[in-house]
């Protein structure tokens, strides 16, 4: 259970990103030539580097402890926590200058590592034995963990055109708004705590519903397509997201393995 707790702390952060965006301050397009825009620091630049890759990273990492080192998840869990959480008490201390301003870094996402490093103290009194998962169940969640971290890069990588971004639905209203929102959920990684928590959930049944909430990334802008009155510029099996298919595929498999070893 306190595997969980920590888990679920450690991918708190993206989801709340993914619900509170934050505000743009506007387009700097237009700013003179001659007015240099303020820019980050050396050293503020290094923090909030460190402190957003370790934050993106810290499910993977609790869950790759999880399938592979169970019996050293809550020192090693522990231990990345308090990283995190470090990195991020510095971005509190030290502001990222932009040209909207001075940026700190949020408190309520210290509380949420705080809350994985506390769980991960928790389990490390759990003296219940750690049984690693199957080989195939771990070899298939790391690879579902693999897909979604190169998911999550490519979406914050820049794009120089539309077509950079592949053939996509044209959506309106509610749809558009959902899809605008799915976008931003693979950018601050929302897709990619989903495998956490299934690759931590790997040898119960519920890993099965992680796996397949991986198929709303997928299939979204297909259906949508169909269920609104948006133009087929692209054809379903274009806007289909392959990559979370094999993603859930592979999850499923991961599950099924498990649960093949429990089996009586």
């Amino acid at each position: 259970m306190f595997r969980l707790l920590t888990m679920l702390a450690a991918v708190t952060p993206a989801v709340l990103s993914a619900l509170f965006p934050g505000e743009s301050c506007g387009f700097f397009a237009y700013t003179p030539l001659s007015e240099a825009l303020p820019g980050p620091s050396a050293a503020a630049t290094v923090v909030w580097t460190l402190g957003e890759w370790s934050a993106e990273l810290l499910p993977v990492a609790l869950a790759l402890l999880a399938l592979w080192l169970p019996g050293r998840f809550a020192v090693l869990g522990a231990s990345m926590s308090a990283a995190v959480l470090v990195l991020g008490a510095l971005t509190v201390v030290i502001p990222y200058t932009t040209p909207c301003g001075p940026q700190r870094g949020e408190w309520l996402l210290l509380l949420c590592y705080a809350a994985a490093l506390t769980a991960c103290l928790l389990d490390r009194g759990d003296r219940r034995p750690r049984r690693p998962a199957r080989r195939a169940t771990a070899a298939a969640w790391t690879a579902v963990l693999v897909v979604a971290v190169a998911r999550d890069v490519a979406a914050t990588m820049p794009v120089s055109s539309a077509a950079d971004l592949g053939c996509r639905a044209d959506l309106t209203d509610t749809w558009a708004l959902v899809q605008a929102h799915l976008s931003i959920a693979e950018a601050v990684g929302v897709w990619v705590g989903v495998a956490a928590v299934g690759a931590v959930l790997a040898s119960g049944p519920a890993a099965l519903s992680a796996a397949f909430v991986l198929l709303v990334p997928a299939l979204y802008e297909p259906v949508a397509q169909l269920a609104s009155s948006a133009p087929r510029g692209c054809s379903g099996l274009e806007l289909v997201n392959w990559s979370y298919v094999a993603a859930a595929a592979l999850g499923v498999a991961g599950a099924l393995a498990a649960r093949s070893r429990t089996a009586p």
